[in-house]
C-alpha cells in the first residue's frame, strides 16, 4: 500500500483520491464524533480546572477536534506520508460541498474588534487584534502557538501522545521521572543572591502571556481524566500513571471517576462490541493516574493537532485588563477611567459575587475578580494583582487632575498605555537580565536603550509564543517556589502566621486574616526570604500538593510530572533533538551532556531513561548548569531570550517603538518610563510600605526609603491631546 501511494503522489489521479477520501472521512468523522460524546469522560460535580476554555477557545476546539478525526480517517486509508498533502487540502471548501452540520456553540458574545477603525490602530486593543497590520490575528488571543523546529513529535505524526522512546522501549512515567530526578532533598538549597519575590514576578509575567486552555467534553463540559483508562473513552485525556510504590499518592481502587454509571445502562451494552477493539483493557483495582486533561487542540486545516494561547502573546498586563472585551468591561468602573476595586476590607481586589469551581475558599471568603481568573494560585499573586490595578488608578487620577475635559475613555486608555509602558520596562530592564544572563541578553538585543527609539520593529517577526517557551521553558520558575515563607513587616519582624503554599493554593482566607499586615506583610515577606536555587530539586508542594483540598492528602496533582507530560501532550521534540538549535553538540550518549550537566544529573538521566534521545524536553532544561549570571541553562535561555526578543521586534505597541499611526510614546515620555523602577510602583501601591531593596530582586539588597525613589512624571504626558478613543465597549 505504501508503494502504491508513493506512486500515486507523482500523478494526476492523486489529487482525486485523496479528494474522494477526504470527503468520504468527513462524513465518518462526523458520526464517529457524535457516538464518541456519548462516551466521554464527564465530571459529576466540581473540579480545579486552572486552564479553562473560555467559550471563544471551546469553539476553536469544536473544528480542530473535527479536522484531527478527518485526518486521523484519512491517513489509516492512505498512510502517513499523506500528512504533508493534507496541510495543502482546502478543507472549508470540502465541509461547504458536504452535508456535514457542525454544532453551534455561543461564542462569548463580546463582539469583535474593527481593525479599520482609527483607535485600533492608536491603541492596544484588548484581544491584541490589531496589532500587527498586515497580519491583524497575529498574537492576538485564541490564535496558535508557533514551534522552533517548525513540526510537531506525534505518535502517529499528527495527534498521539508518545508512548515510546528512541529504542521502542516504553517510556517512563512523568511522576515517575519526577520521583526520581526532581525529588527535593533532606535540606532544601536557596539561592542566597535572589528573593523569593522573583519567581513570584516571573509567574506574574507567565500569567499575563500564557494561557493554554485545556480540551473541554460535549457542550463544553468539563473531562474528568482522572481514570487511568480514561483516553480509551476520550482522546483529550492523558493521565499520569502513579508508581505502586509511590511515597505521595497511594494506590486507591475507588478513584475511576466516570460518568454516571445510569446514563450508561443498556445503551453502553449495545455499543460494548463495536468499542472493544478499541477501548484498552480495564485498570486493575490498585492502580492510579494523576488526572490530566491535553490543552486544546484548535487546528485549522487538516493535519497535526495545534495548541492556541487563549491571552493575548504580548507583554500587555492581560492579568489586569483581561484578553477578551467580556473580561475589558467586566474589571472597569466606567467611570474617570479606573478600574473596579474594593476598599470595604482594606486593600483586598474586588470579591467575586459567588466562587467558581477554581475557587477551594467558602463564603463570605470570595476569591477575586481581575483580568485573570488564575489570581488566587498562588498567595503572593493576589498583591501583585492589586499593586497594577492601583498604578492604573493613580495613572488616570494624575491624568484627570491635569486634563478634566478628557472622557472616561481617553483616561483609561492613556492609564492602560502608561501602565504597560511601565511593565514592559521592568520586565526587560530588572527581570530578564537575571533570567538568561548578559551573553544571551545581548546577543537577543534585549538590553533596553538608554535614549532614542528602538527601530527594530518589523510586522515580518511572529510575536506569537512558541510552544517550547509555554510548555517547557518558562516554566523553569516552578522550580524557584518556596514551600512556605513569613508575612513581615517593614522592620522584618513577623507580621502573621506563615504562608504555607501547599495548603493556600486557591485558598484565600489568608488574605481576608486581620491584623497580618495586609497585603504589604505578603510582599515584604517574599522580599525578606531567599528564593530556591535553580537546580534539579522542586519544593514539595509543587509536586505532590498542586489543587489539593485541604484535608485530603493525594487529592492533588504533582507540577513537575504535569510539565513534562504536557510536553508530549503539545508535540514537543525530545531535549537532545533542540541541542543544536542553541548551538550545543547534539548527544550520542549520556556523557555527552556532562559539559552541561552535572555527573550527578547524568546518573540520575541513566537510571530513568532508556536512552539519551528519550529525555524530556523540560526535565533536560532543568537539569542543565544555569550559565553564567543566569537562573537557567543555554538551552532554556536560547528560548526563553528568544521569545522575549520576538515579543519586543513583533510587537507594534513595544513601548520603545515610534511606528506611524501608532500612539507610541514621545521622546520625552519615553526617558520618563525610563527613569521609573519597579520598586517604586511597588511602594506607591502597597500600603503599609516604607522601605524597599534598591534592586528588587536582591536578597542582599540595602533597603532606602520609598520616598528616595522617583516616580513617573506624568507632566510629560500631557502636552498635547490624545486621538479620538474607541467606543466604549457593550455591555452584554
Amino acid at each position: 500500500m505504501q508503494a502504491l501511494i508513493l506512486a500515486l503522489l507523482a500523478t494526476a489521479a492523486w489529487a482525486d483520491l485523496l479528494e474522494d477520501t477526504v470527503l468520504l472521512a468527513i462524513e465518518t468523522a462526523r458520526l464517529n464524533l457524535a457516538e464518541r460524546d456519548k462516551e466521554a469522560p464527564i465530571v459529576v460535580g466540581t473540579i480545579m480546572e486552572t486552564q479553562k476554555a473560555s467559550p471563544d477557545s471551546e469553539l476553536e476546539q469544536l473544528k480542530g477536534d473535527f479536522l484531527s478525526e478527518v485526518t486521523k480517517i484519512v491517513v489509516e486509508k492512505l498512510g502517513v506520508e499523506v500528512l504533508d498533502e493534507l496541510s495543502e487540502v482546502d478543507i472549508d471548501s470540502l465541509l461547504k460541498e458536504t452535508s456535514t452540520a457542525r454544532k453551534k456553540r455561543q461564542t462569548s458574545g463580546c463582539g469583535t474588534t474593527d481593525c479599520a477603525s482609527p483607535s485600533s490602530n492608536s491603541f492596544r486593543t484588548i484581544t491584541g487584534k490589531c496589532n500587527n497590520v498586515k497580519n491583524p490575528m497575529q498574537g492576538a488571543a485564541v490564535t496558535p502557538v508557533r514551534r522552533l523546529l517548525g513540526k510537531a513529535s506525534y505518535a502517529d505524526g499528527f495527534n498521539r501522545i508518545r508512548t515510546k522512546g528512541a529504542k521502542g522501549t516504553v517510556l517512563p512515567s512523568t511522576r515517575e521521572i519526577s520521583n526520581k530526578i526532581h525529588q527535593e532533598g533532606a535540606k532544601p538549597a536557596f539561592d542566597y543572591s535572589r528573593n523569593h519575590f522573583y519567581m513570584q514576578f516571573g509567574q506574574w509575567i507567565a500569567h499575563d502571556i500564557i494561557f493554554m486552555p485545556s480540551s473541554v467534553g460535549p457542550l463544553g463540559k468539563t473531562l474528568d481524566c482522572s481514570s487511568c483508562d480514561s483516553p480509551s473513552l476520550s482522546e483529550n485525556c492523558a493521565p499520569i500513571p502513579v508508581p505502586a510504590d509511590d511515597p505521595y499518592f497511594k494506590a486507591n481502587s475507588t478513584r475511576r471517576r466516570r460518568r454516571r454509571q445510569d446514563r450508561r445502562g443498556s445503551r453502553d451494552s449495545s455499543r460494548r462490541d463495536d468499542r472493544n477493539s478499541r477501548e484498552k483493557k480495564p485498570e486493575s483495582e490498585t492502580s492510579r493516574c494523576l488526572r490530566l486533561t491535553r490543552a486544546l487542540n484548535a487546528q485549522k486545516g487538516l493535519g497535526v493537532r495545534t495548541q492556541i494561547n487563549q491571552n493575548t502573546h504580548f507583554l500587555d498586563l492581560s492579568a489586569v485588563y483581561g484578553s477578551e472585551e467580556c473580561e475589558g468591561v467586566s474589571v472597569r468602573s466606567f467611570v474617570d477611567g479606573k478600574l473596579l476595586t474594593y476598599t470595604n476590607n482594606g486593600d483586598l481586589l474586588p470579591p467575586q459575587k459567588k466562587n467558581d469551581s477554581n475557587c477551594l475558599s467558602k463564603a463570605p471568603q470570595y476569591c477575586f475578580t481581575t483580568g485573570d481568573f488564575r489570581n488566587s494560585l498562588h498567595p503572593g499573586l493576589v498583591p501583585l494583582h492589586g499593586v497594577y490595578i492601583k498604578e492604573h488608578n493613580r495613572i488616570a487620577d494624575l491624568f484627570k487632575r491635569s486634563n478634566p475635559s478628557w472622557t472616561d475613555e481617553q483616561l483609561f486608555q492613556e492609564a492602560r498605555r502608561v501602565n504597560i509602558a511601565q511593565y514592559q520596562h521592568q520586565v526587560y530592564s530588572e527581570y530578564l537580565p537575571l533570567v538568561v544572563g548578559d551573553k544571551l541578553y545581548n546577543d537577543f538585543g534585549l538590553r533596553p536603550l538608554k535614549s532614542g527609539f528602538f527601530t527594530g520593529y518589523s510586522p515580518s517577526v511572529n510575536a506569537a509564543l512558541s510552544a517550547e517557551f509555554a510548555a517547557a521553558a518558562f516554566r523553569f520558575g516552578h522550580g524557584l517556589a518556596r514551600r512556605d515563607f513569613p508575612r513581615v513587616t517593614n522592620g522584618n519582624k513577623t507580621a502573621g502566621s506563615t504562608v504555607d503554599l501547599g495548603s493556600n493554593i486557591f485558598y484565600v482566607d489568608s488574605h481576608y486574616a486581620a491584623n497580618q499586615g495586609g497585603q504589604a506583610s505578603f510582599i515584604e515577606g517574599m522580599m525578606h526570604q531567599p528564593g530556591m536555587k535553580p537546580d534539579n530539586e522542586f519544593s514539595f508542594p509543587i509536586r505532590n500538593q498542586l489543587f489539593e483540598i485541604r484535608g485530603q492528602p493525594g487529592s492533588g496533582v504533582d507540577l513537575v510530572a504535569v510539565n513534562i507530560m504536557r510536553g508530549r501532550d503539545v508535540g514537543l521534540f525530545p531535549y537532545n533533538e533542540y541541542r543544536s538549535l542553541v548551538g550545543l553538540r547534539k548527544a550520542s550518549t549520556f556523557d555527552d551532556l556532562r559539559n552541561e550537566m552535572d555527573s550527578s544529573n547524568v546518573e540520575a538521566l541513566k537510571r530513568v531513561y532508556a536512552d539519551v534521545n528519550d529525555i524530556d524536553l523540560y526535565t533536560g532544561i532543568i537539569l542543565e548548569r544555569p550559565t553564567p549570571g543566569a537562573a537557567i541553562g543555554p538551552t532554556g535561555g536560547y528560548m526563553i531570550a528568544e521569545q522575549f526578543s520576538a515579543l519586543k521586534k513583533g510587537d507594534r505597541f513595544f513601548y520603545e517603538n515610534q511606528v506611524a499611526s501608532t500612539r507610541g510614546l514621545k521622546t520625552e515620555e519615553l526617558d520618563a518610563v525610563r527613569r521609573t523602577h519597579l520598586s517604586k510602583v511597588i511602594c506607591m501601591n502597597t500600603v503599609g510600605m516604607e522601605t524597599v531593596g534598591d534592586d528588587v530582586f536582591s536578597l542582599m539588597s540595602e533597603r532606602i526609603p520609598c520616598s528616595s525613589i522617583p516616580e513617573i512624571d506624568i507632566r510629560f504626558f500631557t502636552s498635547s491631546p490624545p486621538p479620538p478613543p474607541p467606543p466604549p465597549p457593550r455591555r452584554n
